[in-house]
């Protein structure tokens, strides 16, 4: 879920998004602060889901995927600093 809403963000700031399409995530956070139809926090987290749906559905496939891409390739970079491990190598 975190890596979803790391992605939402850096999509919106990614200015190839249609300025219109960024709009829905800001568009599902009004309503939760908007007075509700049915109370309870349930439609809220469904409205705030399908929104964050409709959002992803809009943004083309390839910036998705490049902003995935350079995500993970961040991510191995980083792993490949810890898995290095300093030592002395000797034979008797």
């Amino acid at each position: 879920m975190v890596k979803y809403l790391q992605l939402v963000v850096q999509l919106m700031k990614d200015s190839r998004v249609n300025f219109l399409v960024k709009a829905l995530p800001f568009l599902s956070l009004f309503y939760l602060i908007y007075p509700d139809f049915i109370p309870g926090p349930f439609d809220d987290a469904v409205v705030i889901a399908l929104f964050l749906q409709l959002f992803m559905a809009l943004v083309p496939d390839e910036i998705i995927d490049e902003h995935r891409f350079n995500r993970d390739y961040q991510q191995l970079q980083d792993n490949e600093d810890d898995s290095i491990i300093e030592g002395e190598f000797w034979e008797e």
